[in-house]
């Protein structure tokens, strides 16, 4: 994880020599996952509302396209129940977001103001996962990465000659399994994250 952080200042240390805008971006995000097991005895319990906030770093590669990248804080909700609901679990885990994305811009709709499609994936380096009670052990490990696809669409708004402020939603679909180890009970249980995001933020 550390060399992943230090290759990201690098990056965003260039950011004027390569015409790199940074930004910072808080995002309501609504957090479920995607469960199953051999037998189809399990399923999803639910979705939760988290906030999620970070840096973000758009670069120039036309007029019309942008790489974006960044580092994100990301928690996410991970739960599930059996069919009969004899068994329901939550537990929390939290990401460190590194996204790598294209945006694709429109021309103006109006005076300063376009539109923006993204579309892209992202590593996820887990920092942290706790049950949300002590009784909850039936995933005993949860895997140290995510590789979520990102599709994206919003507007940004020229407000000054070097502040743009934008917002948008996003849909991230996890295409891991989240679950290392799990109890003999549930030991083929599969849960990969699904994530929807408002998007808002600033870039300088």
């Amino acid at each position: 994880m550390k060399k992943f952080l230090f290759l990201l200042l690098i990056l965003l240390s260039a950011g004027s020599m390569a015409q790199v805008k940074l930004g910072l971006k808080l995002a309501p995000v609504i957090s479920s996952n995607r469960a199953k097991n051999d037998a189809q005895t399990v399923e999803n319990d639910g979705s939760k509302m988290k906030f999620s906030v970070g840096l973000v770093a758009d670069k120039t590669l036309s007029d019309t396209y942008y790489l974006s990248t960044g580092l994100i804080y990301l928690p996410k909700r991970a739960a599930f129940r059996n069919a009969d609901g004899t068994v329901e679990e939550e537990y929390k885990l939290q990401y460190l977001q590194i996204p790598a994305t294209l945006k694709l811009f429109t021309n103006e709709l109006a005076p300063d103001m376009k539109a923006y499609l993204q579309v892209g994936a992202a590593l996820e380096i887990k920092v942290f996962d706790e049950a949300e009670d002590p009784s909850f052990v039936n995933v005993e490990k949860f895997a140290p990465i995510d590789i979520p696809v990102i599709l994206g669409a919003g507007i940004e708004y020229r407000a000054g000659i070097n502040t743009t402020l934008f917002g948008g939603f996003s849909y991230q679909r996890g295409l891991l399994n989240t679950v290392n180890e799990a109890s003999a009970a549930f030991e083929d249980l599969q849960l990969r994250s699904t994530v929807f995001s408002i998007d808002l933020g600033v870039k300088f």
